[in-house]
């Protein structure tokens, strides 16, 4: 299908298996994701003082853009995470934290998901725009594997004495 008055309709894209491995790696990202929003809404907002509106808005995000994949939106499901991804960018900008790791976010991860919402808006490449969005949950994941180890080295070994 091509792109028509109606928007990000579904699309045919060059290959069928090209478009299987799309749709299962933009529904690992989004189960991901609101995985994530999920347990930070649970876990951080009942002990906040403020409300961070970013706790309450990622669910939501990461929830439609699972629902537009698995309904096989694949364009509409790139752009709604990437849109998640540069207000989170924008966010970060206004924070007065510095450091490497935020330095990246800010100057990486913003305008990547700028091209990827113009990559599927175009219906050009969504595979290059399906990795710019997996790209901050790659970056989470690999932060939290130390954390997993020990996690699992306490659960076979159990607590020091």
């Amino acid at each position: 299908m091509s792109l028509n008055s109606s928007g990000l309709t579904p699309t045919a894209t060059s290959t069928a298996t090209s478009g299987v491995w799309l749709r299962r790696a933009l529904l690992a990202v989004a189960a991901f994701e609101t995985l994530v929003g999920l347990i930070d809404l649970a876990v951080f907002v009942p002990h906040l003082n403020i409300i961070n509106a970013r706790f309450f808005i990622h669910p939501f995000f990461a929830i439609a853009a699972l629902v537009l994949a698995a309904r096989r939106y694949l364009r509409a499901a790139i752009v709604v995470l990437a849109a998640y991804i540069a207000a989170l960018a924008i966010a970060w900008s206004l924070d007065l934290a510095f450091g490497l790791s935020l330095l990246a976010q800010q100057v990486i991860f913003g305008p990547l998901a700028v091209t990827a919402i113009v990559l599927a808006i175009l219906d050009k490449l969504l595979w290059l725009g399906a990795v710019f969005v997996a790209l901050p949950s790659a970056k989470l994941l690999l932060g939290m594997i130390p954390l997993i180890l020990f996690t699992i080295g306490v659960m076979i070994y159990g607590a020091a004495p």
